[in-house]
């Protein structure tokens, strides 16, 4: 069993100069958000400081990054993710890099076995392999039925997992995928290959397939409250598929900024609001296209608050009430996320901790008082096993 929490750093390397009074211009804050607010010199001087964040945080001791892809999104400058791991894994001597993660239900589940392969080789072992169901709008613009995302997604894991473990070539005739014949050369460090995590924000379903398959199960920010609850339905799916669970099967992301005072940190958190109530708005069929999730799951997330589901947003004072956002001083963030590691025992904690158009430096600044005072506190925590 894991008894020690791993601390991964997480940037979604948001596109900062987007504003409020431009996105209220349109009725889109995804696919029907004009490009033409992108500059390529802007992003070029971003894309470098987000590098420098990655290089810090191995210096100073995170356990691993953690990062992700989107797309048509100001707020996540990363529409391909596996490029995104490349520059980590140049950047980085130490950390593990958790790719979370491909949308493999959209992309080509044999590039994706080959880029992925690479990325092991490059890092010599480090990667771990998220694989994403993706949000609607990721299948949306990937021209696929949203309906079948779901299926796509299962057999896409399916053989890539068969690409990394049986020998090629081999023929491979699918629903959805047919490849006359399958020869991937670049084969992973890691045997039988590399971990597979599995995200999830509040469907039960994730949950329960991620247990089904002993992959790891990161929720992304739900409350604390429902997130006890997923734990507990991966825990109970374990046991019926045939294993122990414990704190190497749960992980756990919100969103953390350190000062060197308690006013710095809440003065600069407010930044974690930054255009949220923009970000998913459009046509219904953007977000929750007929088909795309049960009907349990959209009933699920309706009535959740802000972190997590679409209930009633919640304020900034509010979030940090509950733990979903945590902001302060060195001592003040250990205290709160020790207690959150006591609560939910997770193996791996996620620190979301880049938004908007923080400045730079003092993003700088968290990610050292994180490495340097921080996570050596929460590594003194011992984890228990699961009940």
């Amino acid at each position: 069993m894991q008894d020690k929490v791993e601390v991964f750093w997480f940037s979604e390397q948001p596109y900062g100069y987007v504003t409020e009074k431009e996105l209220e211009k349109h009725d889109s804050g995804r696919l029907g958000f004009p490009n033409t607010y992108f500059d390529p010199h802007k992003a070029h001087v971003l894309y470098n400081q987000y590098h420098e964040q990655y290089a810090l945080a191995d210096e100073v001791g995170f356990d691993g990054i953690m990062t992700n892809e989107h797309h048509a999104s100001y707020w996540c400058m990363k529409p391909a993710v596996n490029l995104d791991a490349a520059v980590i894994s140049k950047l980085t001597k130490k950390v593990k890099i958790a790719i979370l993660g491909n949308v493999i239900a959209v992309n080509d589940p044999i590039r994706m076995a080959e880029e992925i392969a690479m990325l092991d080789c490059y890092s010599n072992g480090r990667v771990i392999s998220g694989f994403v169901r993706g949000t609607a709008v990721e299948s949306i613009q990937g021209g696929i039925d949203p309906t079948e995302n779901r299926e796509r997604f299962e057999e896409a894991h399916d053989l890539i997992i068969k690409c990394w473990t049986e020998p090629g070539p081999f023929r491979y005739e699918g629903k959805h995928y047919h490849y006359r014949a399958v020869n991937p050369w670049v084969l992973p460090i890691q045997k039988p290959h590399p971990p597979v995590w599995f995200p999830g924000l509040s469907s039960p379903e994730s949950v329960v397939w991620s247990a089904t398959h002993r992959h790891p199960y990161m929720n992304l920010g739900s409350l604390l409250e429902h997130t006890e609850r997923l734990r507990q339905i991966y825990s109970d799916t374990a046991r019926e598929v045939g294993f122990t669970p414990g704190p190497e099967h749960f992980g756990y992301l919100l969103r953390v900024f350190v000062a060197d005072t308690d006013e710095k940190a809440q003065d600069i958190g407010r930044t974690f609001l930054w255009t949220e109530s923009h970000r998913n708005r459009g046509p219904r069929e953007h977000s929750d296209p007929p088909g795309y999730q049960s009907r349990q799951a959209v009933k699920i997330q309706a009535t959740l608050p802000g972190a997590g589901g679409f209930g009633r947003a919640m304020t900034y004072e509010e979030l940090q009430e509950v733990n979903n956002i945590i902001v302060g001083s060195p001592e003040t963030v250990t205290r709160k996320l020790s207690h959150i590691v006591e609560r939910l025992n997770p193996g791996y904690l996620h620190i979301y901790g880049n938004e908007g158009d923080m400045a730079h430096d003092d993003v700088m600044r968290s990610i050292e008082l994180l490495g340097k005072e921080v996570a050596p506190a929460l590594h003194e925590i011992e984890l228990q096993p699961y009940d």
